[in-house]
């Protein structure tokens, strides 16, 4: 694979955890801040980054940058990933890519129509254990995917209504920072692509969602059903069921091993792959042999849970101001 250089935009924490996870063979190149270039300066000294950028205009201009990452808030991910395939580079935006699904189509007609590579940072897609899981799956001849839960919680704050995840400027909620997570756990899993059956949700003071509850099902009668919670706390496990035994995978955002129980002896196994620490680092990798290859394969899988959480924000009657202009 090539030593890609990659730029950086939105040099936050998120961008911090990326930086330290940051692969060899592939090369941290320029950073840009679109509101402070102090704080581009100070994390290009962090993470020994050469190039420095005014903003991210200047950033997209330098030909010398093959790629970029997006580590922006929610509702600026589409000015931003727009902005930077229209200036030719490849795009590796943090989830979620875009808010909605029209959006998403968007730029993926752009980024085909220029011959780049668009790709959302969602760890659930490069972890190995979900490859190894799959495996699994056919090795120990387990038959068909019948069901999947996941819930999510963060203990969110619920006197700051100005952060990021409280805020409906910036596409706070529940659903798309962390709902995202178990809706792309089941998407990595089930062998086809899921509807909305049911849902409902609780709003914060805000306004965005705070709790809810949602049943999704596919042509192959696989269920999912999911629990999400952004001021309140709650476990982050989920669990695949099969024919002949299931799977518990706790921390399944950047898990590096699960249990298997087998449906008839009840006896427990551990699988494991991959190291939870090189979570991002995985996404890197993917993007480049995605670069590479010019095939992305984690594209349907981007589009059918974008198009699930477009559906449940409708069923809620949840609309961004973005969405609303």
């Amino acid at each position: 694979m090539p030593n890609y250089r990659w730029g950086i935009i939105g040099p936050g924490h998120i961008a911090e955890n990326f930086c330290q996870q940051f692969p060899a063979g592939q090369t941290l190149y320029g950073v840009a801040s679109a509101h402070s270039p102090e704080k581009g300066q100070a994390f290009a000294q962090k993470f020994q980054i050469p190039h420095v950028y005014a903003d991210h205009a200047a950033l997209l201009a330098d030909p010398a940058i093959d790629v970029v990452y997006i580590a922006t808030t929610n509702n600026v991910h589409f000015e931003n990933i727009r902005a930077a395939l229209l200036a030719g580079k490849h795009v590796l935006a943090e989830k979620p890519v875009t808010l909605n699904t029209a959006q998403l189509r968007t730029l993926m007609a752009l980024a085909d129509q220029r011959h780049l590579i668009l790709m959302e940072a969602q760890t659930i897609y490069h972890m190995p254990l979900y490859d190894e899981l799959a495996a699994q799956v056919r090795q120990r001849q387990l038959g068909r995917l019948r069901s999947l839960h996941a819930s999510f919680g963060l203990h969110t704050l619920p006197d700051n209504p100005t952060g990021r995840l409280l805020n409906p400027q910036l596409g706070g909620g529940g659903l798309l920072d962390m709902g995202i997570y178990a809706l792309s756990f089941a998407r990595r899993l089930m062998t086809a692509a899921p509807q909305l059956e049911k849902t409902v949700m609780v709003p914060t003071a805000t306004g965005v969602d705070d709790i809810s509850a949602t049943v999704i099902a596919n042509a192959h009668h696989e269920l999912g059903t999911f629990t999400f919670n952004l001021v309140p706390n709650a476990p982050e496990i989920g669990y695949a069921v099969y024919d002949r035994g299931y799977f518990i995978v706790d921390h399944y955002l950047r898990p590096e091993q699960a249990i298997f129980v087998d449906g008839a002896t009840e006896e427990q196994s551990v699988i494991r792959a991959g190291h939870t620490d090189q979570a991002m680092g995985y996404e890197v990798t993917a993007m480049g042999h995605a670069i590479a290859t010019g095939e992305n394969p984690t594209q349907a899988w981007t589009l059918d849970t974008m198009t699930l959480m477009t559906a449940m924000r409708a069923a809620w009657g949840l609309k961004y101001p973005e969405e609303r202009d």
